[in-house]
């Protein structure tokens, strides 16, 4: 007999749906990022190796990159894109996996976008480089799209940001004529813009509410849970601002705490959804249980 386990190395589609009042919420997984310790701010190697052990989890962090999808009764969303296929052949799953979850790419009237960094963004265009969700218009804060269309930042001037200007000038320059900039308020029926500006300077995340429900999607507000949730004052050298993106994550992390919020974010391991409790000088991330019925 054939041994069942041969040449399965991957786990079926990574898609997992969670009601928030009316709107149905899809959480579609494009893959993973493994980064280096050397990468993260504000504590010691030792502590770092210490949170992860703590979290049972050995080695340096390897990065859960998701995409959701949100479905209300006038508009079927998309929050970020994932990482496409010209990044890192551990990312690129999206369009697999929203085949899987029932979703065609002229099913999305609306991309909402946390910003411009390619594991959030390089989705956005398909194989050919041409538009993937050929209706959506594309929304972000006015100024993640100021920052990168900066030429200015070709002089270097910006070390954090250096590394994605190939990658944000070809989202810029096919998408430009589909974004609807905004600064904050009600974007979208329901959902609300949340400016954290810090890991880019128009980074922002989304409130969903919906029949007395909420949901923040905080976008990279956390890039490593089992770390920068019990430390919220480390950073990472992807932070355009250092200092802020921490600032903004205390607060983020306040405001979830004091009203129970639920939370996703781009970067929470599946299926994705949580609270966040105080725990000593930090915070502990409370993953909610897989649910069978929707």
């Amino acid at each position: 007999m054939a041994n069942p386990t041969d040449k399965i190395d991957r786990q079926t589609p990574g898609v997992y749906r969670r009601r928030i009042g009316d709107a149905l919420v899809t959480t579609i997984n494009d893959g993973f990022l493994d980064i280096n310790f050397e990468l993260l701010r504000g504590a010691s190697l030792e502590d770092f190796q210490g949170l992860m052990r703590n979290a049972f989890r050995d080695g340096p962090p390897r990065l859960t990159v998701n995409a959701f999808v949100i479905q209300t009764e006038h508009n079927t969303i998309l929050v970020d894109s994932g990482g496409g296929s010209t990044t890192v052949y551990s990312m690129g799953r999206l369009p697999e996996n929203l085949r899987a979850a029932g979703f065609r790419p002229d099913d999305f009237d609306t991309v909402l976008v946390t910003h411009i960094h390619p594991d959030h963004t390089s989705g956005l265009l398909d194989t050919e480089g041409k538009p993937a969700f050929p209706r959506a218009e594309v929304i972000l804060h006015e100024d993640e799209i100021a920052f990168w269309s900066d030429k200015s930042l070709r002089d270097g001037r910006s070390a954090a940001a250096t590394p994605y200007l190939d990658s944000a000038d070809r989202v810029l320059e096919t998408h430009r004529e589909r974004f609807r900039p905004a600064r904050g308020g009600t974007v979208v029926a329901g959902v609300t813009l949340l400016p954290l500006p810090g890991h880019t300077p128009g980074h922002c995340g989304y409130r969903l509410d919906s029949a007395g429900e909420t949901l923040v999607m905080w976008g990279d507000t956390v890039h490593v849970p089992e770390i920068q949730i019990p430390r919220p004052e480390v950073t990472s050298e992807y932070d355009i601002n250092e200092p802020l993106a921490a600032e903004n994550r205390f607060k983020i992390f306040d405001h979830v705490v004091k009203e129970r919020h639920l939370v996703t974010g781009g970067h929470l391991h599946l299926p994705g959804f949580a609270h966040v409790v105080p725990n000593g000088r930090g915070y502990q991330l409370v993953p909610e249980a897989w649910m069978v019925e929707i």
